[in-house]
């Protein structure tokens, strides 16, 4: 079968292409950005907040100074995909920035056009990139009867969106590499836990793209660039389900050089379209200082406490499990990405005292850490009633909160047991007494464990992590926060969902929610950008990234040496 190859649509000349990218590497500042996954349509389970319309997509992308998108509809996988590709296409008509994305699938149940119609199709409509779902709209990519359409776009070269999951996973991924290498293939949605099965695959392809929505792996864009993968790596956020801001902050920190970023942002992608590009560099003229510092890659410039920190041994670049690799994850890296964005202090624990169970080595590993840290920084405990005696525990306890620079508490729910459980108490009725404070990932699907330990012990702060996951956790923590004013809620998880934080404030005002990050098994630079481009106003962002974490320590803030009080709350004492 013939198809109409690269003169579908004309390749832009080399020294053009060169130009496009060193045009966008001038200054951080200037940098294009061209989001390679946007999508919008309706979907199922979704909660009433939730942003998905295209008028959504344009506003954040004008927002976050991202110059234009690929997109895609939910309705053309979930509804009839040629009826719904053309749907798309006709939306986007009014927005010269906005380029379709096609949902494509074997022609022969007469839902989808034969090869060489869908090219023609494509050039009509000048849709240069396509997602298949086999697994999603039921077909076999392996199947004799895909190969027509497969090799269509393996002729045309034609840029292919989709996820290992829909191909069969990343065996099958790799296989499709390995059949079809002349497709340019971009990988979204992977996540951060999914790092073994996908760095090695860039090695051997490099058709093989991928984009960090939620990749979010720490120093990632760094170690990727220094493997020699910068033409591989694309900037694409998921919009309007997830902040496109969060997405761009990681990019304009990113310590690597302006031409490599220029790539990732926007050049890689535009390479991979034959040139297809946004008409204009749109830049929002009413952002305000900390969203126009992340874009000039420098530290923002109001202080930011992270309440949500691990740490590994120095030296490390991961910690065991299904998939725990943290790039640069000991204190030397942490603390130098702390420098870099802004962040002037907060509280961290260890990993594997939480996730590991070895809480002893753990609160070690915490100590020895702030032999060295920066100042600013101060340590929560881990304590395991499953390995150790409620004697013991009587022990411990004391002996470690002895060192002044513990006033956190940090249970996890690979321990076992419930945190209201009685075997928890003595640890509890440590933290009242002594005005300590508790970072709570709960054990639940709920949050009955904050509900009865914040009445039981009201002299602790309660601090919910991950309030900002998902919609409903969000109304979980609203309901309880609302119960309770020694409640508060740390927001950080990959999903970064678009608006959840400025829904949380709606709700619960501004002067208990909290910025964590959970590095170094995320990078820190999405959680940051969530709340920098979020729709809030200035002091609202202030209080979230610094302020509000003063009244979380405050009761306690005594016990600090004043080394490790962050030196914008030395003012307050």
């Amino acid at each position: 079968m013939a198809f109409l190859g690269a003169a579908m649509w004309p390749k832009l000349p080399l020294e053009i292409a060169e130009r496009v990218v060193g045009d966008a590497a001038i200054e951080n500042k200037n940098t294009l950005f061209f989001d390679a996954f946007a999508r919008i349509g309706p979907r199922r389970y979704k909660h009433p907040a939730e942003q998905w319309r295209l008028e959504d997509v344009v506003n954040e992308l004008d927002h976050c100074s991202i110059s234009g998108a690929l997109v895609a509809s939910t309705l053309s996988v979930s509804y009839d995909a040629m009826y719904s590709n053309l749907e798309l296409s006709d939306m986007l008509k009014p927005y010269p920035q906005l380029f379709a994305i096609w949902n494509v699938l074997p022609h022969h149940t007469g839902e989808c056009l034969a090869p060489a119609a869908l090219v023609a199709a494509m050039r009509e409509h000048d849709v240069r990139a396509v997602t298949i779902n086999p697994l999603s709209n039921g077909w076999d990519w392996r199947a004799a009867t895909s190969e027509a359409l497969l090799a269509c776009l393996d002729e045309n070269k034609i840029l292919v969106i989709t996820t290992a999951a829909e191909l069969g996973g990343w065996v099958s991924l790799n296989q499709f590499l390995n059949q079809y290498r002349s497709i340019p293939v971009l990988i979204y949605g992977a996540n951060w836990i999914e790092q073994r099965y996908l760095l090695p695959l860039l090695e051997g392809h490099k058709h093989l793209h991928i984009s960090f929505d939620r990749f979010q792996i720490n120093e990632g864009l760094e170690y990727l660039y220094r493997k020699g993968h910068e033409d591989q790596l694309i900037f694409a956020s998921d919009t309007p389900t997830m902040s496109a801001g969060a997405h761009r902050c990681y990019v304009d920190y990113a310590d690597i050089p302006e031409a490599a970023r220029a790539k990732i942002a926007g050049g890689n992608l535009i390479r991979l379209l034959k040139g297809q590009r946004p008409p204009t560099n749109r830049v929002n003229r009413n952002e305000d200082a900390l969203m126009s510092a992340v874009r000039d890659g420098k530290p923002l410039p109001t202080p930011v406490v992270d309440m949500h920190m691990h740490m590994l041994h120095q030296g490390l670049n991961g910690a065991g499990g299904a998939g725990y690799r943290m790039e640069n994850g000991g204190p030397e890296g942490i603390f130098a990405m702390m420098k870099k964005i802004g962040c002037v202090g907060g509280g961290f624990m260890s990993w594997n005292g939480v996730v590991s169970n070895d809480s002893v080595a753990g609160n070690r590993l915490v100590k020895e850490t702030l032999d060295q840290s920066p100042k600013g920084f101060w340590g929560l405990a881990t304590f395991d009633p499953t390995h150790y005696t409620q004697q013991q525990l009587g022990a411990m306890i004391p002996q470690l909160y002895a060192d002044g620079r513990f006033i956190g508490m940090k249970p996890y729910h690979f321990y076992g047991v419930e945190y209201h459980h009685h075997s928890y108490d003595i640890w509890w009725q440590y933290g009242d007494e002594h005005r300590l404070y508790a970072l709570i990932h709960p054990t639940r699907q709920d949050l009955l464990e904050v509900d009865r330990l914040a009445a039981k012990y009201p002299h602790v702060r309660w601090v919910i992590a991950h309030a900002a996951g998902s919609y409903p956790m969000a109304d979980m923590a609203i309901e309880v926060m609302q119960k309770y004013s020694n409640v508060f809620a740390e927001i950080t998880l990959t999903p970064v969902p678009l608006g959840i934080i400025e829904y949380l404030v709606e709700h619960l005002g501004d002067h208990r929610i909290l910025y964590g990050s959970d590095l170094p098994m995320r990078d820190p630079r999405q959680q940051l950008g969530w709340v920098v481009f979020s729709r809030l106003p200035l002091a609202s962002k202030e209080k979230i990234l610094g302020t509000n974490a003063f009244e979380v320590i405050k009761p306690c803030i005594h016990r600090l040496p004043r080394y490790n009080v962050p030196p914008h709350y030395l003012k307050q004492l």
